[in-house]
């Protein structure tokens, strides 16, 4: 396995993409116990987040590791402390990896040229967000037959792609892994330089469809990160480019990477239909991020075939 770094997923190969795969399996089928035992693993969330602080926290724990949780509020950042001195005091007290949550885009990047333990990206501003990107490959595979049948299928991203770190990491992993990737979005929610990603852009979900889209993979309204109005109503939003039942009618998968605003992104009735992948996204957390930390901090092993 050539990765060896978890800041972003841009440089993974497809045979680095199914390595971590392949372990995040073994992990699921408990066949990896242990494998942190020893380890310190700190959680360092200076942003709101339910499903990926649980996940890393459930992931380092069941695999034996010893976990310590920071946030904004409970930790000397609260007093003026920068992201740079607090990384270097948890790389002094001996933590073995560094699970960074941070509002700013290029902090885990940041923060890793400052400890020479391993930092992991849960998700910096508008920057990146790898392990949702391998978490979303691994329930893919899970529902369509294996990795190497996502090859050639059709994904369409759909909404605010402007403000979401997780379309700049789902993006280079899904064309690695094969697939067609699409974006679905008003051209107020598409990055100003969007022609150069070299994607087919559409006008709305119906033309994402028209396009055979088997997955619809819905991204959250961030108003938290918006500054003006970016699209004319709510409403009208959720009209052109959130997802109904009548969308799933023809076989078409739906994901979100949450959290969901029903009525918006999707209808309340679709998220736990069976075409929904939220579920088994949620789920595939706590193995993906088991075998992150596990290549993170040298603890993966080969697993059988």
């Amino acid at each position: 396995m050539e990765i060896k770094s978890f800041l972003t997923l841009e440089d993974a190969s497809r045979e680095d993409l199914r390595a971590v795969l392949d372990l995040a399996r073994a992990h699921a089928d408990g066949r990896m116990p242990g494998a942190l035992a020893g380890k310190t693993v700190c959680l360092a969330f200076f942003e709101p987040s339910t499903r990926t602080a649980v996940s890393f926290e459930l992931a380092a724990k069941r695999s034996g590791a010893d976990v310590i949780s920071l946030s904004d509020k409970g930790s000397a950042i609260a007093k003026g402390e920068s992201l740079i001195d607090t990384v270097v005091t948890l790389d002094r007290l001996g933590a073995d990896a560094v699970v960074l949550r941070h509002p700013a885009a290029g902090a885990a990047a940041l923060a890793s040229r400052h400890t020479s333990a391993p930092v992991i990206n849960a998700g910096d501003g508008c920057g990146q967000h790898p392990t949702q990107a391998l978490l979303d490959l691994y329930a893919m595979s899970e529902a369509l037959g294996g990795f190497d049948e996502l090859a050639g299928r059709r994904v369409a991203i759909v909404g605010d792609v402007l403000h979401s770190r997780v379309a700049r990491s789902v993006i280079p992993a899904f064309k690695r892994a094969g697939m067609e990737v699409a974006l679905v979005a008003p051209r107020t929610l598409l990055p100003p330089n969007v022609e150069a990603w070299g994607l087919p852009i559409l006008p709305t979900l119906d033309d994402a469809l028209d396009w055979r889209a088997e997955v619809l993979y819905m991204l959250r309204l961030q108003k938290e990160r918006m500054t003006g109005a970016r699209v004319p109503s709510v409403g009208e939003y959720a009209r052109y480019y959130g997802v109904a039942r009548r969308h799933l009618q023809s076989g078409v998968l739906v994901m979100h990477p949450g959290p969901v605003n029903r009525g918006v992104e999707i209808s309340g009735d679709v998220v736990l239909d069976p075409g929904s992948l939220i579920p088994d996204q949620v789920a595939a957390g706590v193995c993906v991020r088991s075998a992150v930390l596990s290549v993170a901090t040298g603890s993966a092993y080969e697993v059988a075939a």
